[in-house]
């Protein structure tokens, strides 16, 4: 008989070679490219299938992509270490097989970078794309891997014939591998001295809002109120907030707190006592309009909207009832109105400006 202890007993969490296969199985097309000899040519078979048994596989769907993958030609399958770039994923290694079945001498490896799945085809996000692109293409500069490698078709890491090492099942972003390629820049202040600034988080973090704050307040205080600038900047506060490759001395993020108190004195500053005579918040060197960040802001935009448009169809029949009464002779009052265009008495009385004008305008026979 089976311990109760046992069956309530947590489910170990799975290591990273077991989260990356089911990652591989899960991103394999069901309908996938696969070959045992010339990875020039493939035939089409179940993902499943395609996984378990051929030695290259296409790992990527047409449409979407999974994975980041670089081949290395040479015998270090860990150039990403000299180059200080992030682990990959998956290292697959080993002699290929010739057209005969032979095994080739020459060595190589396909690393695999886990990346958050982006859309390549004609319906996907242009700049998503032109991003994908460009950290591909640095990454595999910076690797020294084979730049005629495009793929579909790589080594296969569930194959015995491979020597696969699954190092961690971390999923990367593109800003993550765009950060190790390209150390972050100081693009705010013209002229400002970031050296005269003292070694710390707070002081940098700091200097970055306010710089962006000074481009963007025209454009907020014509358009947002002061609780949706103040959300706006704690939201590019939080985008700021990382400072690896600063050589600060804490590099580590900033607490919510810190983050808050910061935000409110630049978000307060700025919108009580900075007015720039220049428009940089819509035109110049901050191309895009910032867009609806906050909820609250969207529901009222959307009120406002709602209200407008309900007011203009109340006004409409309101004009086409009163042309009807008076062509019809009838006393113009509130009652009549409402019988005529299914609205409320209370709805009618606050049109009454426009009912006077009409009684005013009319023969005397017709006044209600």
């Amino acid at each position: 008989m089976t311990n109760i202890a046992e069956q309530l007993a947590p489910a170990a969490p799975l290591c990273a070679r077991e989260q990356l296969i089911q990652r591989l199985y899960r991103t394999t097309p069901p309908r996938t490219l696969c070959t045992n000899d010339d990875i020039t040519m493939g035939r089409y078979r179940y993902g499943e299938i395609a996984l378990d048994e051929y030695l290259h596989v296409q790992v990527n769907p047409k449409a979407i992509k999974y994975w980041l993958i670089f081949d290395i030609d040479d015998e270090s399958a860990f150039s990403w270490e000299d180059n200080l770039l992030p682990a990959p994923n998956i290292i697959v290694s080993g002699s290929s097989i010739s057209k005969l079945g032979r095994i080739e001498e020459q060595g190589g490896a396909h690393l695999l970078y886990a990346i958050q799945g982006v859309t390549t085809s004609l319906k996907g996000r242009r700049k998503p794309i032109a991003f994908l692109k460009y950290v591909n293409q640095a990454m595999r500069i910076k690797l020294g891997a084979d730049e005629g490698y495009t793929g579909p078709l790589c080594k296969n890491p569930l194959h015995p014939h491979w020597k696969a090492t699954f190092l961690h099942a971390h999923e990367y972003s593109l800003n993550e591998l765009n950060d190790f390629i390209h150390k972050p820049k100081r693009e705010y202040g013209n002229g400002f001295d970031w050296g005269t600034v003292a070694n710390s988080r707070n002081c940098y973090l700091f200097h970055q809002l306010r710089f962006t704050a000074y481009k963007r307040i025209n454009y907020a205080r014509e358009n947002w109120r002061f609780e949706d600038w103040h959300k706006h900047l704690f939201g590019v506060a939080q985008s700021l907030n990382n400072f690896g490759g600063f050589g600060l001395a804490k590099e580590y993020p900033l607490e919510y707190g810190e983050l808050q108190s910061i935000t409110q004195s630049v978000a307060f500053w700025t919108w009580q006592k900075y007015f720039p005579n220049h428009n940089r918040g819509i035109a110049g060197t901050w191309l895009y309009q910032i867009p609806i960040q906050s909820t609250a802001l969207a529901q009222r935009e959307g009120a406002r909207y709602t209200h407008t448009k309900r007011r203009k169809t109340s006004e409409a029949l309101i004009k086409q009832a009163l042309s009807k009464l008076c062509s019809e002779g009838q006393k113009l009052t509130q009652k009549n109105i409402a019988n005529e265009t299914g609205l409320t008495r209370q709805t009618v009385a606050k049109y009454k400006q426009l009912i006077d004008d009409v009684k005013y305008a009319a023969p005397q026979g017709i006044k209600g």
